[in-house]
């Protein structure tokens, strides 16, 4: 992972760590290294606590189990593991079982919240929404009005609501009633007024895409607020991370004593091949990405060129964002020119209800500057191409022509569709490939749900986004795009890696294999589709 200067909470449910095996918790915090875990309320489960306390060196926080003895919160220290090494300094936070407990003694739990409080966990706040008239709304809104300090804003952390969901409730000191919902936290926030109570509103519970049981969030926490948060699955740990191995898999050879990827590179292809279900073709594709996971080097399977390797000029790397999985408009398209290390924004801030002022101006630049360069992207097939496709053809039908006839590449679809090439990421999301191949990003804690939130409020309200933060996480993921390319490029063919170049028919990740057993896969969100199939664009999935 990218350090980032805080404090980094692991957060996660009791089912994502009940009945792990102690490698695969121990794989989990090695690589994410917390400095603190928190184990989901609002239910007890003390199993599940002791667990934690058990395996994991880092403090344990369970919010059932937190406050006996303390009243209504209790406070907890947090300190980063390494603090001398830039990370940060230590932060206090307020842990309360429910809101029912904050409303035992509202007056000393605004006071305790006044005093110096990063954030407050409270995992049973959470919205609701009316199917008959589709508000929503704050439960546990009255509660928290009534205890938390009016004119401030206090940030809660929650697991009942995804991970990545972001928004300040404004409450009536008295009652509880909304009076305003703000969406748009970028660049901090302020209290509505003086005698509001100001909830910030943190998730960190399963997103989409996400088995609810086994997901897990990381937060990085600072005085200043949530820096940053990343979600993962258990599965994208220990063996059952490996492409082949799932939980079936994983239980045999468990008892056959092997239980973490070093010793399965120590298992013979034979015994593997003996297990029900794994064949030769399978037993070597295991071997294959449990190194590649072990040394963080892709792999090359076969011997075909990346997209585009051996033309003149190197392909544009590219990058769209929406205001939702079902776009109403491409507000930003972002470019990335490897040949010359420029980066060019097309970005639509003036007039939302105008989609076709931003397509116009990029397919200017583009088919005026380079008609005859490609275009790369990450699962563009899925997504980016497809709604370009289909904008240009609505809003600027003249140059309908020139967009289909442009060369779109596809890297995501030739490393993980025809698998061409292992990836050393625990999912197969552009952020996280790069990040395990070493990309620095720009740490903008933007995702594609947060941008396409951030948008629509700028439609609903007309108040400007933080627009510079905007355009810096749409060129991270160009340039994070390019760095894949160049690792991939120049990682070792199959046949100099001691590999059949022929060895290319190898089953998919999320195959089912004969005995019945669902193999380990991305998550939805995470896969790539072929030109012809309709799958979203990653990271928009929590949208």
């Amino acid at each position: 992972m990218t350090p980032r200067a805080g404090v980094t909470v692991l957060a996660l449910r009791p089912s994502a760590i009940a009945d792990r095996p102690v490698a695969t918790l121990e794989d989990l915090v090695a690589t994410l290294e917390p400095d603190t875990v928190w184990v989901f309320g609002p239910e007890r489960d003390p199993q599940a606590f002791a667990r934690a306390r058990s395996v994991f060196d880092a403090p344990a926080v369970h919010p059932p189990l937190e406050t006996a003895g303390d009243g209504p919160l209790a406070r907890r220290v947090l300190e980063p593991a390494s603090p001398d090494d830039g990370n940060g300094s230590s932060l206090e936070i307020a842990v309360t079982p429910g809101t029912r407990a904050l409303r035992a003694e509202p007056d000393a739990t605004s006071r305790t919240l006044r005093d110096g409080i990063a954030a407050l966990v409270c995992d049973n706040v959470t919205t609701v929404t009316r199917p008959t008239t589709l508000e929503t709304h704050l439960d546990g809104a009255a509660a928290l009005a009534e205890a938390l300090p009016a004119g401030a804003v206090t940030t809660v952390l929650t697991g009942s609501e995804p991970a990545g969901y972001d928004a300040v409730w404004h409450l009536e000191s008295e009652t509880g009633a909304v009076r305003d919902i703000d969406h748009e936290t970028v660049g901090g926030v302020e209290p509505l007024a003086e005698d509001c109570v100001s909830v910030r509103v943190r998730g960190a519970g399963p997103t989409e895409g996400y088995d609810d049981r086994g997901s897990i969030a990381t937060l990085t926490l600072t005085s200043a607020g949530i820096a940053g948060v990343d979600t993962y699955d258990v599965t994208d740990f220990g063996l059952e991370a490996v492409t082949g191995i799932g939980p079936k898999t994983a239980d045999r050879l468990a008892n056959r004593g092997v239980t973490t990827r070093t010793d399965l590179l120590e298992t013979s292809s034979a015994t593997l091949t003996d297990l029900p279900g794994v064949g030769r073709e399978r037993a070597r594709t295991i071997h294959q990405h449990a190194r590649v996971l072990e040394t963080g080097e892709p792999r090359r399977l076969t011997d075909a060129s990346l997209p585009g390797a051996d033309w003149y000029e190197p392909p544009l790397c590219l990058d769209i964002e929406t205001d939702g999985l079902s776009p109403t408009i491409i507000w930003q398209i972002g470019i990335y020119d490897p040949a010359t290390d420029d980066y060019r924004a097309f970005v639509e801030r003036d007039d939302p209800s105008d989609p076709a002022s931003v397509l116009e101006a990029f397919c200017d630049w583009l088919f005026g500057m380079h008609p005859n360069r490609a275009l790369l992207t990450w699962n563009g097939w899925g997504f980016d191409y497809r709604h370009l496709g289909a904008f240009v053809s609505k809003h600027v039908p003249y140059y309908a022509e020139e967009w289909e006839s442009i060369p779109k590449l596809d890297l995501y679809l030739w490393a993980v569709n025809n698998e061409h090439a292992l990836l050393p990421g625990r999912t197969n999301e552009l952020a996280v490939v790069a990040d395990a191949l070493g990309y620095d990003d720009a740490d903008t804690g933007l995702d594609g749900a947060a941008t396409a939130a951030a948008y629509q409020q700028f439609m609903r309200t007309g108040d400007a986004l933080a627009w510079d933060r905007h355009e810096a996480y749409c060129e991270d993921d160009c340039r994070a795009l390019w760095h894949v390319y160049e690792c991939l490029r120049d990682a070792p063919q199959a046949s100099s890696a001691g590999s059949s170049s022929g060895d290319s028919s190898r089953e998919r990740t999320a195959t089912t294999s004969a005995n019945g057993e669902a193999d380990r896969g991305t998550p939805t969100s995470d896969r790539s589709s072929s030109p012809t199939e309709e799958t979203e664009q990653t990271g928009l999935s929590d949208f």
